[in-house]
């Protein structure tokens, strides 16, 4: 039985027994299922009968199998309308795994996470509630919806579901090919839990969850039977998760020595110049800008110059990465403060809103955050009109794409408030101030941190002379501007 307490305490390689069992056919060993879950009831069946009638029929109408008659495994029609799926369930479940790498390395989301479920449900069936096997399926959904869609909280429940399965469920390995299996689905349980809990802002609970996964992967690399790419793969996953965890917890040290390892398995695994090791430059080039002053420039701009260089080799002209790379690059030589770095930063900011023009239009929203990107670039290089020009020419097609009260209106506002507070047009300044805050009290409510700024902004230029009898805040300072009333009349004596 694996138990946690000897996770802990390392014992791990003799948690996990190796019993030599007699191997059986996969259809003797099916479990039948006293229940099976809401989340999976509706895709454990691929059939929809229209009434209980029609389902009497094809129960009566088939013939019992024995051992001698085949399985059939093609489709049986109903009286020419719907047809039945007579894979026995042990087959339905590997066209389930296979149809959810498929789904997921195409980028269908949606089916591959409905695939995912369908192989929880044809797991559990398969092998039982407490078979190791089901919780790989089940931590094969949690790891989907984390991955694929970003459900942090799916895959939290989802891990700990497995874990529980690993932890209760009296495992025992019939080769030590079947152990290393095992230690494999505790490295992915645990690596998912500490994503999740990362993505959750648990940092505690997901570094404990992650160094368990990697003690884990350290005793599964002694064994004899596993190679060192597999163990180069598990590294990779574990690595990033860890890497991340540490960039979002500030501990820039031992993020930056993931992240080198991360990126020397990664080259190693799928070369130079492909998309993952660009992914991870990307990644590794924000860490070191994130440190702020103490942040190493020169290494920071080389890694996005990489990201850059790979992302123009492997897409054609125009691609989401070449724009992102080439923004985060823009960035980045902005961010430095150097005059020699100003034209280049200009350059690829420019080459950015170029290509989001031609390819997606002026009124799209990665086009209008580009321009943005631009604008801001513009005033920190004291460009304040060119800036302005762009604001303003870009708040018409703002309102048409994400509406009069939205976020990225309000901030166009604000930073078109703070371009005319830079060049002394206070009122101006003010009118744009008061437009944005009253989009920020809409959208985010006055206790806000934003709405809090901008207020306080307000505030402080209202207090300039020859302001304050032209401008209110709000309705409330307009009755606090009154005389008070007063309801005894004065006497004469």
């Amino acid at each position: 039985m694996v138990g946690e307490d000897k996770l802990m305490e390392g014992d791990i390689a003799s948690s996990i027994p190796i019993v030599e069992i007699s191997k059986r056919a996969d259809h003797q060993r099916f479990a039948e299922s006293e229940e099976i879950d809401d989340d999976y009831d509706h895709y454990s069946d691929d059939v929809n009968f229209e009434d209980d009638d029609e389902l009497d029929d094809v129960a009566l109408s088939s013939p019992r199998r024995t051992r001698q008659q085949p399985i059939s495994t093609h489709f049986i029609p109903i009286n020419g309308k719907k047809k039945i799926d007579m894979s026995p369930p042990d087959i339905k479940l590997e066209n389930s795994k296979e149809l959810a790498k498929q789904f997921s390395n195409e980028g269908k989301v949606d089916r591959a996470i409905e695939e995912y479920i369908k192989s929880v449900a044809f797991s559990r069936i398969v092998h039982g509630t407490s078979h190791w096997k089901h919780a790989l399926a089940v931590i094969s959904l949690g790891d989907g919806y984390l991955n694929l869609k970003g459900y942090c909280a799916q895959a939290e429940y989802h891990a700990e579901t497995a874990r529980s399965i690993m932890l209760h469920g009296g495992h025992t390995a019939s080769s030590m090919e079947e152990k290393a299996q095992l230690y494999a689905v505790l490295i992915m349980i645990y690596r998912v839990l500490g994503q999740a809990a990362t993505g959750l802002k648990k940092y505690s609970e997901a570094e404990q969850a992650l160094q368990k996964a990697d003690k884990i992967s350290q005793e599964r690399s002694r064994l004899s039977c596993v190679s060192d790419r597999e163990c180069d793969q598990l590294d990779i996953a574990l690595y990033s998760a860890m890497a991340r965890l540490y960039g979002k917890q500030k501990k820039h040290a031992l993020a930056s020595e993931k992240y080198d390892k991360l990126t020397e398995l990664m080259e190693k695994e799928y070369g130079t110049d492909s998309s993952q090791v660009m992914k991870t430059y990307t990644e590794y080039g924000k860490l070191e800008l994130s440190k702020g002053r103490h942040a190493n420039f020169d290494k920071a701009i080389n890694l996005f110059l990489q990201a850059h260089s790979i992302a123009a080799a492997i897409h054609k002209e125009g691609h989401p990465e070449i724009i992102d790379t080439a923004l985060a690059l823009s960035q980045a030589y902005a961010i430095t403060g150097w005059e020699e770095a100003e034209a280049s930063a200009l350059s690829y900011i420019e080459e950015c809103v170029s290509s989001c023009t031609t390819i997606y239009g002026p009124s799209d929203p990665k086009t209008l955050e580009v321009n943005d990107y631009l604008a801001k670039m513009l005033v920190r290089m004291d460009k304040s009109q060119e800036a302005m020009l762009i604001l303003r020419s870009s708040l018409p097609l703002k309102f048409e794409v994400f509406g009069d009260y939205s976020e990225p209106v309000s901030d166009a506002y604000k930073l078109i408030g703070s371009i005319n507070l830079s060049e002394g047009s206070i009122e101006k300044a003010l009118r744009a101030y008061k437009k944005c805050h009253t989009i920020e009290v809409i959208l985010l409510g006055k206790n806000h941190r934003k709405t809090k700024d901008t207020f306080q902004t307000m505030e402080m230029l209202m207090s300039s002379p020859g302001l304050s009898h032209k401008f209110v805040l709000n309705k409330a300072d307009e009755l606090q501007k009154r005389p008070r009333f007063n309801s005894v009349v004065g006497r004469a004596k």
